[in-house]
């Protein structure tokens, strides 16, 4: 893979403060020489592996919100997480504050690298430390958890119910560690060290949450506020080139808003999709590549471009998300309804039969059959087209 002059400055950074920290922490804490040579090659793959994922996910577009675009964030998240795990070994075991790390690398790439880096980061300590793989494999598990909960965060950050579990699955694991692997009785005494983590790991966890909620979340989700505004500027520069188009696409956003609405899906994203598929009217070049340029130009969130480029790009017989579907199926209708008025605006039309006539034009073509939006989310997005009767008067 190619990799951009900046990034190669971040990737031998990583790669050689990973093998000389691990190096160097061996030889303070007293490793002999095979320990000391296992730690620093399992320190050389392991930022191998982090540096691979990064390039393949990067290049895959599968990084979280737009840290692709500012690998700086995750790769200095890395190398702070990786100074605190050379000190992890002074203190016991059961007090090393993974799931923060965990958490801490998911948010700054995605869910998978996360996994990654944590448990690498998770085995040099343990490598550095002398330990064993008990206390390894519980602290796997509880990041594992913690991830997979903390994957779904919306704009409103509801992080309580996650932040509570993924808490008291460290506690239980690491209990079930001094039970099982330790031999200690259960006791009161046996809670003190898990329950302090779990305080320790809570204060940087709500550190973490606000931080990633202020810079990307709600960022993302202003973001989305600005854009999805019939005054923004790349709408009005459509209004500009084409007032036609500019009118489809705003009736076209009521009825995507609706419709996403009723079927749970992420309005704002849908919305901006609605609203700017059909932008290429503002280019002489309307080739894919110089349409999502536009989009970056104007500093869309990544999630939306991701959409768009599903749009732009999309051709008969491939597969149609639901939210493409959706904006597909709202934009057929007002497209199909503005033709009719254009030809004769006081026509009496039979709005049902239009939509089933769609639906049946969409189905023989096999555009449903290749989409992921269930046949529930179907059947109600035809009810929600039919119930607009109003709104389809308003476009005479």
């Amino acid at each position: 893979m190619e990799t951009k002059p900046g990034k190669k400055i971040y990737y031998t950074l990583l790669f050689s403060v990973t093998c000389i920290g691990v190096l160097a922490a061996s030889l303070l804490y007293g490793r002999d020489v095979s320990e000391i040579i296992r730690a620093v090659v399992s320190a050389g793959v392991g930022a191998g592996t982090i540096l691979f994922l990064w390039e393949d996910h990067c290049a895959r577009g599968k990084l979280f919100s737009d840290n692709g675009k500012h690998p700086k964030r995750f790769f200095f998240g890395y190398l702070c997480s990786f100074a605190l795990t050379l000190f992890l070994p002074l203190i016991v075991a059961d007090a090393w504050p993974f799931v923060a790390i965990y958490v801490l690398l998911g948010f700054l790439s995605c869910p998978f690298i996360g996994a990654c880096s944590g448990t690498i980061l998770l085995m040099l300590t343990v490598l550095i430390q002398g330990g064993g793989l008990p206390e390894f494999f519980m602290y796997v598990f509880a990041g594992f958890i913690a991830l997979t909960l903390f994957g779904g965060l919306d704009e409103q950050v509801r992080a309580g119910l996650p932040l509570f579990i993924a808490l008291l699955m460290q506690t239980v694991l690491l209990v079930c560690y001094h039970v099982m692997f330790l031999n200690e009785s259960l006791s009161p005494a046996v809670l003190i060290v898990p329950v302090i983590n779990a305080f320790i790991n809570f204060a940087l966890l709500i550190v973490i949450l606000n931080v990633y909620a202020f810079h990307v979340v709600r960022r993302d989700a202003e973001r989305y506020m600005e854009i999805n505004d019939p005054a923004f500027a790349l709408m009005l520069k459509i209004r500009d080139v084409s007032e036609a188009e500019y009118q489809r696409a705003i009736h076209t956003d009521y009825l995507t808003q609706r419709v996403a609405a009723a079927l749970d899906m992420d309005q704002q994203r849908v919305r901006s999709c609605s609203y700017y598929h059909r932008a290429a009217v503002v280019l002489t070049e309307r080739e894919p590549e110089k349409v999502l340029a536009l989009f970056r130009e104007y500093h869309f969130p990544e999630d939306a471009i991701t959409l768009l480029e599903e749009v732009i790009r999309h051709k008969k017989g491939e597969r149609m998300s639901a939210e493409a579907t959706v904006v597909n199926l709202c934009e057929t209708m007002i497209a199909s309804l503005q033709f009719m008025f254009q030809k004769n605006s006081k026509a009496q039309l039979d709005y049902a039969l239009l939509v089933d006539k769609i639906f049946e034009k969409k189905e023989s073509d096999g555009e449903l059959r290749e989409s992921d939006l269930s046949l529930r989310g179907l059947r109600i997005t035809k009810e929600m087209l039919k119930k607009e009767t109003l709104y389809y008067d308003f476009l005479r």
